[in-house]
Order: structure tokens, then C-alpha cells, then sequence
């Protein structure tokens, strides 16, 4: 299978069909590089969202991958719903990291996490933030 089998994202209809079907028969982690390229188009919410949605599926999900949904949790010029998302996503995606590249990303994903925390944020977004932090300082995700 190609790392990126979802050609032209301007063709979002057919995009989300592959995505499924590649999502529904637990093959996603073979095309994390086309899953980062479409994390970072803008031209497409829905697209973003269901990747958002789905990667915390991911066995065995790569740093970049890892860093790119931590990249949409940060950014500020990104809408609140897709952040929440991003969020929820990374408490997935921690369960299933590798232990040698866990303590380094944990770490990037408190250092963000102290940055929001300074600022006042929207509840349901602070929410997000708080079950983030909780599941990075679960005594389970620290053995890892």
C-alpha cells in the first residue's frame, strides 16, 4: 500500500471513502504520512476532523504523526471544535506510543499543556486541556 493513497484532497468526497474503508479494516497505520498531509490541509474541516477522529486507532502511531495533531491542539488560529478533537486524540494516541519515544512526547504535551493553562480558556475547551493532563498523569501512562 502507498504511504499516501489519498491523491487529490480537493476531492474530499472520495478522500473520506478511502479513509474509511483504510480505517475500518485497521490499515491506517500504514499511511500515517497521508494522514499528516491531510491534517495540515486547510481546505477541508471535515476531512481534518474524522482523521482526528480516528488516529487514536492507530497501534503503533509515529512521532510525526503524534506531533502534528499536537501542532492543531496549539494552534490558536485553529477553531475550538477541531482542537477538543486533536486533544482527545492525543489521550488515545499515548496509549499506543512507543516506550522509548513516550517520555519525550509526554513531555512536549505537558509543556503545552503549563501554555494553556496560563491563559484563560472557553470550558469546553479547558475540559480538553484537564483530560489531557489527567491522562498523562495517570499512574499507568507513567510505567509505560
Amino acid at each position: 500500500m502507498k504511504q499516501d493513497p489519498f491523491g487529490n484532497l480537493m476531492d474530499w468526497g472520495t478522500v473520506l471513502d478511502i479513509f474509511e474503508e483504510l480505517a475500518d479494516s485497521g490499515k491506517l497505520v500504514e499511511c500515517q504520512p497521508g494522514l499528516i498531509r491531510i491534517l495540515r490541509f486547510k481546505g477541508n474541516w471535515r476531512l481534518r476532523e474524522e482523521v482526528l477522529k480516528r488516529v487514536g486507532e492507530i497501534q503503533a502511531p509515529s512521532e510525526d504523526l503524534f506531533r502534528q495533531v499536537l501542532s492543531i491542539l496549539a494552534d490558536d488560529n485553529i477553531y475550538y471544535d477541531a482542537r477538543v478533537i486533536a486533544g482527545d486524540a492525543l489521550c488515545a494516541m499515548l496509549k499506543n506510543i512507543h516506550a522509548a519515544s513516550y517520555e519525550e512526547l509526554s513531555t512536549a504535551v505537558k509543556k503545552l499543556i503549563e501554555k494553556l493553562m496560563q491563559t484563560p480558556q472557553p470550558p469546553f475547551f479547558g475540559e480538553a486541556v484537564e483530560r489531557l493532563y489527567d491522562e498523562i498523569a495517570a499512574p499507568s501512562m507513567l510505567e509505560n
